[in-house]
């Protein structure tokens, strides 16, 4: 009982259906697949980071950009760091109200903590003033 092969072409299995293909992602995309900010709260942390850094650093930018002395040279100045620590204050407050309970602070940690750094700017701006000459 021996087989011989026969001349037909050996059973070919039919090719899997085609899939649809995405188009090539961006490195932006890639990014921020990579650093999971792509998901909805993911882009909503990266928004709040992006608002940090415009509420905080906007005073130094302007400052670099214009060519401004005396009294606006000093609010500037003095403005920075009070910006700054702002921001900080901003941002603990949101992510206290947040995730308070997972990061287990208390409102009045939260607002405590807030409150600490707006003093810091505040201290800040007004050393920057009165040494700003």
């Amino acid at each position: 009982m021996h087989r011989t092969p026969s001349l037909e072409p050996p059973h070919v299995q039919p090719s899997a259906p085609q899939r649809h293909r995405e188009p090539p992602r961006s490195w932006w995309t890639r990014f921020l697949d990579f650093m999971e900010l792509s998901s909805p709260e993911g882009r909503w942390g990266l928004g709040l980071v992006l608002g940090l850094l415009v509420i905080g650093f906007w005073p130094l930018l302007l400052l670099a950009v214009l060519d401004v002395s005396g009294t606006p040279r000093k609010v500037l100045v003095a403005l920075g760091p009070a910006s700054i620590c702002l921001g900080f204050a901003l941002l603990i407050l949101v992510c206290g109200y947040r995730y308070g309970e997972s990061l287990r602070w208390s409102r009045a940690q939260t607002w405590g903590l807030a409150a600490l750094f707006l003093g810091m700017g505040l201290a800040g701006g007004a050393g920057l003033w009165f040494s700003e000459g």
